[in-house]
């Protein structure tokens, strides 16, 4: 990923000590299984096997931490290092979530499991990564030995961000609900890790600079999601900035596609948060009221005046400019994990979970943002129903 070609440093919110050779600690594990095929069918996503990951089988030793007990001497390609980066990764995107949830979540493992299981290089797994009940595991983009999937914050926040919506919503109903709750929970991983990646500084700071402010845009955030990088392509399905509305994707639902049916709701939660950063802007009188009316879905594309403006603003402030989108990733992170504490599975799951958005918002900032919210998800053929408390 252009940009992002040197690892960064993660600092995980843990007592010195507790993380120790596996990297392991009380609740994740990495497994770096040897040969190891993949725990699902590839084509039918059928369990094949199940963790636990048996002792007697291959595997690399465990990594283990230096005297002082960090994981920052190891060396990037290797296998220690992916073992150590993927371990970073899912433990980092727990602690963001777990702060805006306010609770510790407990993730759902097999009989006879006592942690839940990372695996980092599962060669048979190909340009693919898979979680399940138990685990989440890693294939490499292209297949390309080089580009391990385990090493993308991206892709390792969308899968744990599976089992942090487990956690938090319940399972899959077994019902014609089932499609709609899976096609949220697509998206909403695709949100997961859009907040634990604006949580980088390095992240913000190339996103500002490559748009000038201006977010309604493909950028580095409305692409992420699952991110492939530019040598092995880009799943459209996962690209937040559209204008897809559910009309528009209802071939997808007839052949049971939920991650391009998921579109609809990931665009208008992009937009929801954009639109909360351009508030702040406004608050900040980094950028006048007219330019966030200007710059809204309709003109999104209207031309080189409107980014010129945006640059012209960005050039006198890009501090500001960081400091309002970090505010506007709170705010907006914090309404996705309110909104998501109150739904169950079950029938129209976006409706409600854009309902739930609004409750939320009315509860968290005295409905600062209900039009924004109904807006967003009203074009693209979402109707958030909400109750008063």
């Amino acid at each position: 990923m252009r940009g992002f070609e040197q690892p960064r440093l993660v600092r995980l919110a843990a007592r010195p000590g507790t993380i120790a050779a596996g990297p392991r600690d009380g609740r994740l594990q990495v497994v770096d299984a040897l040969h190891k095929a993949p725990y699902r069918d590839l084509a039918s996503g059928e369990y094949i096997w199940r963790p636990p990951y048996p002792r007697g089988k291959p595997r690399r030793r465990p990594v283990r931490p230096n005297a002082q007990g960090h994981f920052d001497h190891l060396r990037p390609g290797t296998p220690a290092f992916s073992a150590g980066a993927t371990f970073a990764a899912a433990a980092c995107v727990l602690d963001i979530w777990e702060h805006y949830l306010d609770r510790r979540l407990r993730l759902r493992l097999n009989q006879r499991q006592r942690r839940f299981e990372l695996i980092p290089r599962v060669r048979r797994l190909g340009d693919n990564a898979y979680s399940g009940v138990g685990y989440v595991e890693f294939g490499f983009a292209g297949e390309d030995p080089r580009q391990p999937y385990c090493e993308n914050l991206d892709v390792v926040a969308h899968e744990v961000g599976h089992h942090i919506l487990r956690a938090v919503i319940g399972p899959t109903p077994a019902d014609a609900a089932a499609f709609e709750h899976q096609a949220h929970v697509e998206a909403a991983a695709d949100l997961v890790s859009l907040v634990a990646v604006l949580h980088f500084d390095r992240v913000v700071a190339h996103l500002l600079e490559e748009t000038r402010g201006k977010l309604y845009s493909r950028n580095v955030a409305s692409r992420v999601g699952e991110f492939r990088s530019e040598w092995s392509g880009r799943l459209e399905a996962r690209t937040a900035f559209h204008d897809k509305r559910l009309e528009d994707v209802a071939a997808a639902r007839r052949k049971g596609d939920f991650h391009t049916y998921g579109r609809p709701f990931l665009g208008a939660a992009y937009d929801v948060l954009v639109e909360i950063y351009e508030s702040h802007l406004v608050r900040r009188e980094l950028i006048t009221r007219r330019l966030a009316r200007r710059s809204g879905r309709a003109t999104a594309r209207s031309g080189r005046a409107l980014r010129r403006e945006f640059a012209a603003r960005y050039r006198l402030n890009p501090d500001g400019f960081a400091d309002a989108l970090r505010e506007a990733t709170g705010d907006f992170a914090r309404l996705l994990a309110r909104a998501w504490q109150q739904t169950r599975p079950g029938p129209d799951t976006f409706a409600r979970v854009a309902g739930h958005l609004v409750a939320a918002d009315r509860r968290l900032t005295g409905g600062r943002y209900r039009r924004v919210i109904r807006q967003a998800f009203a074009q693209r053929g979402i109707v958030a129903r909400s109750r008063r408390p």
